[in-house]
Formats: structure tokens, sequence, C-alpha cells
């Protein structure tokens, strides 16, 4: 059984053939199951907003003088 388009394998064992079959059953349910029944409410969230890193004006070098400066 070969789909359009597609050149039949000259080796086709059944262990090829239901190995095939199991990885089109997962897609199948990740398919299905990706989002969630029409009928379930889904909150919307925001994306947090992006945290600033170290003030522009810093002329810190290390990790740990960095770490001070911000912590004061």
């Amino acid at each position: 059984m070969v789909s359009a388009g597609r050149k039949e394998r000259k080796t086709e064992t059944e262990r090829e053939r239901s190995r095939r079959a199991s990885a089109r059953h997962l897609q199948d349910l990740r398919r299905a199951h990706g989002s969630p029944p029409p009928d379930v409410a889904v909150k919307q969230t925001a994306n947090p907003v992006r945290l600033s890193g170290a003030p522009a004006s810093s002329n810190c070098t290390s990790p740990g003088a960095l770490c001070a400066e911000l912590m004061s």
C-alpha cells in the first residue's frame, strides 16, 4: 500500500509496517490533543514583561560587584 508520489519499498517487513503505523497514530493523538476541546474555557494570559538588565551607567565588570550594586 503506497500513497501517491511515494516509491514502494523493496523490503517491507511487518516490523517496519507496525513502526510506521504507530508513528502515524502518535501524530494523530498529538494533533487531536494538542489544544483543549472547544467547549473548555482557557484563561488567556499575557506574556510577562521582560525585566531590564543592568543599568547602562554601571561600571561593574565582575558579576559579584554587579550583584552588590543591583542589591543596594
